[in-house]
C-alpha cells in the first residue's frame, strides 16, 4: 500500500527560527552599518526530527499527477530524500550567516509531500533560470531545456535545484524575494551539491557544460568554498543576479554571527561602494 503524504508529522513553517539568533528585523538606516555581533546562532538538534520512513519511492508515486511524473523528476526527488549536509560543510554556512532552511533533504521532500508541491519541467521561456518556484500554482518549476536526460549527472543537478526551490517554498512560502533568502536557498543546493560530490567521485569529477551544472550548482559549490575568506567571487555573483532585491524578508532575516560578518551584509556593502562610485562618476 502506498504510503500517503498525510502519514508524516506536519512540517512547521516557523523552524528554524527558534534556534536562530537575528538582529533587529528591517533596520534599514542600519543596513550598511559595521554590525556589532555579540550572540551566536544556536543550533536545536530537537527542534525538527526527521521520522523513519518505509520507503520514499513510494510516497513519491502516491503524489497527485504521480502517473504523469516525468522519470527525470521522479528519480530527482528520490535522490532529494537522500541528501545529507556534511557537518564542516554546514558549519562553514552558519559562519558565512546562511540561516539554514533545512537539515537534510528529507524535509524538503516531506515539505513537499505534505504542502501538495508539484515538480514539473515548464517552459521559462529565454530567461537564464534554471528552476523556479511560483507561489500562486503551488509549483517548482525546473526548465525543461533540462527534459530528456536520466544521466545521473543531471538528476543529481536537478535534485539540487529542487532543493533551492524547496527552501522559498519552505516556513510561509511567499513571494518575497530578497538577498538573505537568496543566499540562504544558494547554501542549499551547494550542501546538496558538495554531500554529491563526496559521494560519488565521478560527479566530483564532472566536466559537464550543462547551464544547470556549470553555470548553477558546481559554481556555487566553488564560490562558498573558495579560498578568499572575503568571498569577493560570491558577493559579487549574489549582486550580479540578486542586488536589486531588498536586503530581508520576513521568513529571511538576516541573522547575527559572532566571529564574522554575514554575507549578506557583505553584499549590502559592496552594493554601496558600488552605487557610491556611479553617483560620483
Amino acid at each position: 500500500m502506498g504510503i500517503s503524504a498525510l502519514s508524516y508529522p506536519a512540517y512547521h513553517p516557523a523552524y528554524p527560527a527558534s534556534g536562530v539568533t537575528y538582529r533587529p528585523a528591517f533596520s534599514m538606516p542600519a543596513y550598511y552599518a559595521a554590525p556589532a555581533y555579540s550572540q551566536p546562532q544556536p543550533f536545536n538538534p530537537f527542534a525538527f526530527s526527521v521520522p523513519p520512513t518505509p520507503s520514499y519511492k513510494e510516497a513519491i508515486r502516491a503524489m497527485p499527477g504521480a502517473d504523469r511524473m516525468p522519470p527525470e523528476i521522479f528519480h530527482a526527488l528520490v535522490l532529494l530524500a537522500d541528501i545529507r549536509h556534511l557537518p564542516q560543510d554546514e558549519a562553514h554556512m552558519r559562519r558565512l550567516g546562511v540561516d539554514l532552511v533545512f537539515r537534510n533533504g528529507e524535509e524538503a521532500l516531506r515539505l513537499i509531500l505534505q504542502k501538495g508541491i508539484r515538480v514539473e519541467f515548464g517552459d521559462m521561456g529565454d530567461t537564464k533560470a534554471h528552476a523556479q518556484w511560483l507561489k500562486d500554482d503551488n509549483l517548482i518549476m525546473i526548465n525543461q531545456k533540462y527534459r530528456g536526460s536520466l544521466g545521473k549527472e543531471t538528476l543529481y543537478a536537478i535534485s539540487e535545484a529542487i532543493y533551492h526551490e524547496a527552501g522559498h517554498a519552505a516556513r510561509h512560502g511567499d513571494d518575497r524575494a530578497s538577498i538573505q533568502e537568496e543566499i540562504n536557498c544558494l547554501s542549499l543546493n551547494t550542501l546538496a551539491n558538495r554531500y554529491h560530490s563526496a559521494t560519488d567521485p565521478e560527479y566530483a569529477q564532472s566536466t559537464s557544460k550543462s547551464a544547470l551544472i556549470a553555470d548553477g550548482v558546481a559554481l556555487y559549490s566553488r564560490l562558498f568554498f573558495d579560498n578568499d575568506p572575503d568571498k569577493k567571487a560570491l558577493v559579487n555573483r549574489v549582486i550580479e543576479k540578486y542586488g536589486q532585491l531588498p536586503p530581508e524578508s520576513p521568513d529571511h532575516r538576516i541573522p547575527m554571527t559572532p566571529y564574522s560578518v554575514p554575507l549578506a551584509d557583505r553584499v549590502l556593502r559592496q552594493l554601496k561602494v558600488q552605487r557610491t562610485a556611479q553617483w560620483m562618476a
